[in-house]
């Protein structure tokens, strides 16, 4: 079975990652793919120092740390996996991922950190819902 997961580091993420690696373990030969999506142009980006190419990029070193070490879960229990970090608007990347890759089930939190963390607003999981064709499991 071959799982994408959309992580943001919220508790609901977590919770998502948890039943990723328990459906992970119950199907052999199964990979997991963790996609963060840090939508840097927050409005209040403009009052920061940083040229958004230099907040893009940290955005993006700052979640491949969380990913790496969110995917060892993965890793130390034997299951092929896969980190994946984005940026631009979350529903657009996961449904596009979704679409692309084959893959045969998405496992995602109910609500993420929001404005917080630039990330996945509770209205992504309703927008990937609407738009693929595959299994979703919301997890709260």
């Amino acid at each position: 079975m071959k799982i994408l997961v959309p992580f943001d580091g919220s508790e609901a993420a977590q919770n998502a990652i948890q039943y990723a690696l328990k459906l992970a373990k119950s199907h052999k030969n199964s990979e997991v793919t963790i996609l963060s999506v840090a939508c840097y142009k927050a409005p209040y980006a403009r009052d920061f120092s940083y040229t958004p190419i230099e907040l893009k990029n940290a955005c993006q070193v700052f979640f491949q740390d969380i990913l790496a070490k969110t995917a060892e879960v993965f890793k130390d229990a034997g299951i092929v996996t896969y980190t994946i970090t984005e940026t631009g608007d979350a529903a657009e990347i996961i449904i596009d991922k979704a679409r692309t890759n084959n893959y045969d089930k998405i496992v995602m939190g109910r609500r993420g950190l929001g404005s917080l963390a630039g990330l996945m607003l509770g209205s992504v999981s309703t927008k990937v819902l609407a738009h693929v064709d595959i299994p979703v499991t919301i997890v709260k």
